[in-house]
């Protein structure tokens, strides 16, 4: 469909106009031959009509002459022995049309429904003429175009008035003889006593009519042709020649020339308008091509400029990074020697003061109670130690999973022998609790241990004394995953913390002076190390009322591609 919608598109005006002329054409030509053979046959109608008066008219002439010259035709007419043997008007009109037709070709015949000779017996249309001439004696005529003997013929019927000098045959009374020995008809003067009906043969005029449409049409024709050919040539001086040259125009624009110019013509103010319409475009188009180029030119030296700010600002920015990767570096470096370094000797009080405590009992409630702080803090250090140790080796992409089958319960059991000194230090009740249906699971051993112990430590943290710390184990069927989830009835965090506080070196409390002490890592290695293992860690808490961390773990972990 689109493509024939091109072609039609494609079609030139001079081909356009002329199928219309072509077009206009035919339809008057067909129009001019229905208006000419209707012509021609109301015409030929009008002849035959004209023809037939005129004959009906001289026998009605020639029958009135008989009938007026009757008395001298009976007075030599009878003979000795008293017998009529003269001419009679009726056999006169009879033998005279029988010549006519004889001669003519024509049929001329007197006709009525009760002849006084067969030979006058009315066939089917001259009894319709006869009903109609009955029906309306002021009918002058009864005609119409039919077939006569197998040919197109034209017939004609005139009405036979009755006369004065008809009334001594045919009027009353009715039933006697006349002269002839016929019995009278009973006719008053005026009545209709038959009529004359005449046939015409159309041979001639049909051939006539025939030839007169052909005439006419060849002039038509002639007429036809010589206007679409001056059409054609007035369209293609006013109107094509015209536009092929502003087409010529429009090309050299597509072509660049842009300064193109066309010369006024001499057909029509409207194609002028155009031109000079077409050349205040062309200039226009010159004029803004200039100024584009000189813009352009603009835009390309800002452009350029622009380009060496973007190319010394991207150096600096480089620049910028490097000093930052290395900064990055140092500081990955510095809090990993810092966290090894510090965790040495930090470790060597811990045994220390577990050789303190195994050799002998401290004196008094005094030595107690430090060793006690030694211990506690101890620990506490060691955790922050080995939250910034393990956030560098997050940074330095050095942390890998090392998946092996994990028995939850040893997870627990480790965390709560270490974080147990801390929770009786600050008289914090602390329990744990692992459902019996809870299966092995592919973790990281260690990962696991320290998400948990990060997860007890904070809660413990942010715990009053007299406070409950709870560690629970549940395996859910229904997606594959063991819940470890570690509730307090701490402090709570606020509703706009809770994405915050999963941050590096992020706290409920930023201030300087906050009650809280801690690197702020504990959190965000615990969601980084839970990620790692495809799960998810989320927190349900209320301000003032406690938190619960659950970490979400997957039975088996997806196999990773490169």
């Amino acid at each position: 469909m689109g493509k024939l919608e091109s072609n039609v598109r494609k079609v030139k005006l001079r081909t356009k106009f002329a199928v219309l002329m072509v077009t206009l054409f035919a339809v008057a030509l067909a129009v001019n031959v229905v208006w000419t053979t209707e012509a021609q046959r109301q015409q030929t109608e009008n002849e035959l009509q004209e023809k037939g008066l005129v004959l009906s008219q001289q026998m009605t002439a020639m029958w009135d002459f008989m009938s007026a010259n009757q008395e001298k035709l009976e007075a030599a007419a009878y003979g000795s022995t008293g017998s009529y043997q003269g001419l009679h008007c009726a056999v006169v009109g009879r033998s005279i049309g029988r010549l006519f037709s004889i001669e003519s070709g024509y049929t001329t015949r007197f006709v009525n429904f009760n002849p006084r000779n067969s030979e006058d017996e009315p066939d089917e249309f001259e009894a319709a003429g006869l009903d109609a001439l009955y029906a309306d004696p002021t009918l002058a005529y009864y005609a119409s175009i039919t077939q006569y003997d197998g040919s197109q013929v034209y017939r004609y019927m005139a009405p036979m008035e009755i006369k004065k000098s008809c009334l001594e045959c045919h009027g009353e009374p009715a039933g006697e003889l006349d002269a002839t020995g016929h019995a009278k008809e009973g006719w008053s003067v005026g009545d209709v006593g038959g009529a004359i009906s005449i046939v015409i043969p159309m041979d001639i005029y049909v051939q006539a009519e025939r030839d007169n449409v052909a005439h006419n049409m060849e002039f038509f024709v002639a007429v036809l042709v010589a206007c679409l050919l001056i059409v054609c040539a007035a369209l293609s001086y006013l109107v094509t020649r015209p536009l092929a040259r502003i087409r010529g125009g429009v090309e050299k624009i597509q072509a660049g020339e842009l300064d193109a110019k066309l010369e006024r013509v001499e057909s029509s103010p409207e194609l002028n308008s155009l031109v000079d319409e077409f050349n205040k475009m062309t200039r226009e188009l010159s004029d803004l091509y200039d100024s584009l180029e000189s813009q352009v030119a603009d835009r390309t030296a800002q452009l350029a400029q622009a380009n060496a700010v973007l190319e010394r600002q991207r150096a600096q920015l480089e620049e910028a990074n490097e000093r930052l990767a290395q900064d990055n570096q140092y500081k990955s470096d510095f809090l990993s020697m810092m966290s090894h370094e510090l965790r040495t000797p930090l470790t060597s009080i811990l045994a220390f003061s577990e050789i303190l405590n195994s050799e002998g009992a401290p004196r008094d409630a005094r030595e107690a109670q430090v060793r006690q702080e030694i211990e506690t803090n101890s620990r506490v250090l060691l955790l922050m130690i080995n939250d910034i140790l393990e956030m560098s080796r997050v940074d330095a992409g050095k942390t890998e999973l090392s998946c092996e089958p994990v028995e939850l319960g040893d997870v627990v059991g480790m965390v709560e022998s270490v974080m147990r000194p801390l929770a009786e230090h600050n008289g914090i009740d602390f329990s744990c609790s692992i459902d019996a249906d809870v299966p092995l699971i592919e973790a990281d051993f260690e990962k696991i241990r320290h998400v948990v112990e990060n997860l007890v430590g904070n809660a413990m943290k942010f715990t009053p004394e007299g406070g409950k710390v709870r560690v629970t184990v549940s395996y859910h069927p229904e997606c594959e995953q063991t819940w470890i989830c570690v509730s307090d009835t701490g402090i709570g965090v606020a509703k706009a913390d809770r994405e915050r506080i999963f941050e590096r070196f992020a706290q409920a409390d930023s201030s300087v002076s906050r009650k809280y002490r801690g690197t702020g890592l504990g959190l965000a290695l615990a969601k980084e190390y839970v990620e790692m293992h495809s799960g998810n860690i989320a927190l349900e808490s209320e301000l003032g009322h406690g938190s619960a961390f659950t970490v979400r773990l997957p039975i088996r972990q997806a196999v990773k591609e490169e």
